[in-house]
């Protein structure tokens, strides 16, 4: 979790992502608990980017993948992901999450 202050006379906002496990891992980005926007990757492609408004300031997810695999003293091939999301408020980052 991450705060950011939309100007000096209002209060702090609670910052997150959260990843919901399934068939494309979709990431969900909550301000003040509020989902503000949601995406998953692409099964073709290692990024995405969507857009979202919070209290009249624009909001911008950025996720990034990476991949590798390994190969198991067994002989099993075993391939891991790793994620990246930024969030992004008026163009400004606030925050990296990884996952």
């Amino acid at each position: 979790m991450s705060m950011y202050k939309p100007s000096d006379n209002s209060p702090g906002w609670r910052i997150d992502v959260e990843k919901k496990a399934g068939i494309t891992d979709e990431f969900i980005c909550k301000i003040n608990d509020t989902a503000v926007v949601s995406s998953s990757f692409p099964l073709i492609g290692d990024s995405f980017e969507k857009q979202g408004m919070f209290r009249g300031k624009k909001v911008l997810m950025s996720g990034y993948r990476t991949s590798s695999t390994i190969t198991e003293g067994n002989g099993t091939i075993k391939t891991e992901d790793k994620y990246q999301i930024r969030v992004f408020i008026d163009d400004k980052l606030v925050d990296k999450f990884d996952f």
